[in-house]
Order: C-alpha cells, then sequence, then structure tokens
C-alpha cells in the first residue's frame, strides 16, 4: 500500500499552526507540526515528509536558515515559506535559496491548498521522472542518449511504458537524434530483450537487394541465388526488427511489409510456403509520413499498422538546455585518451555550442566534441578548438538575432536595388556598381539571382 504524502508545518504561532495543519490534513496528506526551526530540522531527519512548510520569521532558527539546512541534508525535499512581511525582495530571496514557492500572510486558505497540492504532484513527477531513467539505464547502457528537458523527459516516459508492450512503435527525428538508441532501450526493456535485436536501414539498399534480405529468399530464386537466406525479419523472430528510414520503402516492400505485419508471417523470394513469425517491428523515419501518405507515395493502411505508438526525438536545437550534459557527456567519453586529459569545455566555448543550430544534432555534437578533444592542446575544449562554421555561424546568429547583417547580405540588397532601379539593365548596373559587367553576373550565380 501507498504511503501517503507527508508534510511538515514549522510557525512559532500556535494559532497559525493550527490552522495550516487542519488545511493540509483535510486535503488527506499526513501531517506534523514544529515551534521552532531546531525542533523541525531533528524531526525531518526521523519523519521525512515529503513537502515542508515553514514560517520565515520565527526566533532562533528562522525559515531561511532552515531552509538552507534542509537544501544541504535533503536536496530534494520542497520547501514552501510563509512571511507576514511580504516584499519583492523577501519574494526573491526565497526563490534564490531554493524554495519551491513564496506565500504572504495572512493567506487564502485556498491558496495553500492549491500550492501544496501543486508541490506534491511535482515531487511525484521528479521521482517518477527520476525511477524511469534510473530503471532504463539499469537494463540498458544509454550511449549518446543524454538530458533532462522537458521534451527527453517526455520521450524517457513514453520508452518505459512502450517497452511493457508489445504495440509497433514509429519513431520520428532529424537524422542524428538518436531513434536506433531509442529502439534499442525499448527492446532492451521489453520481455523480448532475450531475442535478437536486428536493425535494417531500409534506404540504403536497392529494392531487389532490400526484399531479399528482409524477407530472404530461396536457392535459385534468382541469378546469383546460390542458397537457401534466411531474411532479416526471421532472424529476428522472437525478438525486435528494427527498420530505419521507412519512408524510403518502394510500394513493392510495403505490399510486402504489409502483408507480414497482418498475418505475422513472412514468404522468402521464390518460395510458395509461409513461415510465422513472431517479431516485433520498430520503425523509424526522419521525414514526415503523413503528406507521403496523401500524395500516394506511402500506403495509408501501412502507416496506420506503423504508427500504434509515436515516440518523436526533438531535434538538438529545440533542447539547447541538454547541450552542456552532452558535451561533457562526450568530453568523459573521449577526453581519457588523450594526453594530457581533457576534462571539460570552457564557458565561452559552450556558449558557442549552445547558441549553433546543429544541423546535424546528437550525432553532429559527438563528432565535434571528439574532433576539438582531439586537436586541443588545453586540458579543456577553448573557442578555438572548435570548426570554423560552428563560430562563424555562431557570431552571424547573434548578429542577426542583434539586427546586423553581414556584408555579404547588404552587398546582395546593394546589387539587387541597383538593379530594380534600373529595369535590370546590367551594363548600367555595373557602371554605377564600378564593377566589371562580368563580375556583376558571377556575383548574381553566387546568390542564384542568375
Amino acid at each position: 500500500m501507498l504511503r501517503q504524502s507527508r508534510v511538515m508545518v514549522v510557525d512559532d504561532d500556535s494559532e497559525t499552526l493550527a490552522l495550516l495543519r487542519e488545511v493540509v490534513a483535510k486535503e488527506g496528506y499526513e501531517v506534523e507540526t514544529a515551534e521552532d526551526g531546531e525542533s523541525a530540522l531533528r524531526r525531518l531527519a526521523e519523519w521525512q515528509p515529503d513537502l515542508l512548510i515553514t514560517d520565515i520569521h520565527m526566533p532562533g532558527m528562522d525559515g531561511l536558515a532552515l531552509l538552507a539546512a534542509v537544501r544541504e541534508k535533503t536536496p530534494d525535499m520542497l520547501v514552501i515559506l510563509l512571511t507576514a512581511y511580504g516584499s519583492l525582495k523577501t519574494a526573491v530571496d526565497a526563490i534564490k535559496a531554493g524554495a519551491f514557492d513564496y506565500l504572504s500572510k495572512p493567506f487564502i486558505v485556498e491558496d495553500i491548498r492549491l500550492v501544496v497540492r501543486r508541490a506534491l504532484e511535482h515531487k511525484k513527477l521528479l521521482k517518477e521522472n527520476r525511477s524511469l531513467r534510473d530503471q532504463l539505464r539499469e537494463r540498458y547502457s544509454f550511449d549518446n542518449l543524454v538530458g533532462s528537458s522537458p521534451g527527453m523527459v517526455a520521450v524517457y516516459k513514453m520508452v518505459a511504458r512502450v517497452a511493457e508492450t508489445d504495440s509497433t512503435v514509429l519513431i520520428q527525428g532529424e537524422s542524428g537524434t538518436g531513434k536506433e538508441l531509442i529502439a534499442r532501450a525499448i527492446h532492451a526493456n521489453s520481455s523480448r530483450n532475450s531475442g535478437p535485436f536486428i536493425p535494417i536501414d531500409t534506404g540504403s539498399l536497392a529494392e531487389t537487394l532490400l526484399e531479399s534480405e528482409l524477407f530472404g529468399h530461396e536457392r535459385g530464386a534468382f541469378t546469383g541465388a546460390v542458397a537457401t537466406k534466411k531474411g532479416l525479419l526471421e532472424q529476428a523472430h522472437q525478438g525486435t526488427c528494427f527498420l530505419d528510414e521507412i519512408a524510403d520503402l518502394s510500394p513493392v516492400i510495403q505490399s510486402k511489409l504489409l502483408r507480414t505485419l497482418q498475418e505475422r508471417e513472412v514468404r522468402r523470394v521464390g518460395s510458395n510456403t509461409t513461415r510465422t513469425l513472431d517479431v516485433r517491428i520498430i520503425a523509424a523515419t526522419k521525414k514526415d509520413l503523413k503528406p507521403l501518405v496523401e500524395s500516394g507515395s506511402f500506403r495509408e493502411d501501412l502507416y496506420y499498422r506503423l504508427e500504434v505508438v509515436t515516440i518523436v526525438l526533438p531535434p538538438l536545437r529545440e533542447r539547447t538546455e541538454d547541450i552542456p550534459f552532452l558535451g561533457q557527456y562526450f568530453v568523459d567519453k573521449f577526453g581519457r585518451t588523450k594526453e594530457p586529459v581533457v576534462t571539460g569545455i570552457s564557458a565561452e566555448a559552450l556558449t558557442l555550442l549552445t547558441q549553433y543550430s546543429w544541423p546535424g544534432n546528437v550525432r553532429e555534437l559527438e563528432h565535434v566534441i571528439e574532433r576539438a578533444i582531439a586537436l586541443t592542446p588545453h586540458p579543456v575544449i577553448v573557442p578555438e578548438d572548435l570548426p570554423d562554421a560552428i563560430r562563424v555561424a555562431t557570431v552571424q546568429e547573434t548578429a542577426r538575432a542583434r539586427g546586423w547583417s553581414t556584408l555579404e547580405e547588404l552587398e546582395k540588397d546593394y546589387i539587387q536595388r541597383v538593379l530594380e532601379a534600373h529595369q535590370h539593365d546590367h551594363g548600367q548596373a555595373s557602371a554605377i556598381l564600378g564593377i566589371h559587367r562580368k563580375t556583376l553576373l558571377r556575383k548574381l550565380r553566387q546568390y542564384g539571382q542568375a
């Protein structure tokens, strides 16, 4: 049986203490009270509440001192501060000190109910998310799968939930976001984890070769088929088959795959016999399948078979708060191979990394950190160790954010205005610009305007 959430209330005013105890207890929580910070601190260690509500202004150890002591001993405990001396500075100090929330006296009873409820729900979510991540990491090594941004926490939760089922999963995300890692995590945390995990990059194989690879073939089925071969779907029997770049499948392969999913059986090329198949399919794509379905290039019935559960991986540019953790993870991974050992990333280099747009996502970040470690003579990565593309792109993005234009952009705009003012007469325009006509044509080709 799950224990009730526990709340400790601390206040040197007995009437306030009694009222708070009554309000919190009526919400169904266990309540303990204390009239000063010292006795509260002693009781906290024994009782281990989920939430502490304390007045700030108390004799002896005040609420802020109690908060500091609690944060040192039990960093996960949530604290709500109360005070009759409400001011902006008090509120700011409370939040800076690590309080979950702050309320002024005299307080409204409904406000107390709401903030307590919100704090305990927050505590529950934090505990659940930590538990899910710990379970996943305990049962499966998450190479490159690092981060605690809201987008990634949602992915962790989805992985944990879908792993317990046998449902087909569709993973969507840009190149480099870690789609295969997610597929492996699902497999490793499923009841099929003792079976094989077979990955197939469907976009890298020609149709005839892919058909043979997926479904297998009989001896003599085609030129070069000198022996019977079991397909990868059969090899994944009682395990998981990961089909990457599913959007690139031809209509013929789509049709055969649909039949396999519907009938749970496979027929090798050149054979009239079907074989029962027990395999979980996890598909992945960097493309949005819905427009492909609408255009007729991807079968609608196959799409609905695949997207029973969809997991969308956020691109790195949408979870920049994870970049410092990912960067340090890769430093720890590659830094020990260098002498002297590389142990971190400078603040200046980290600023550049977080401002870059990362078209290659986590895979690109990994390569950048590995390259920087190989080149740097320093114990930490500095801006000079990063590729020119990152440093230049970051400067340009910062300039645009401030409303500045590059010289190339200014030149392009000026040439365009001169041409428009003279009805695109290249001769007149080149004379006004003071450049040769051939130079003008070359610049227009460079700008994609010739």
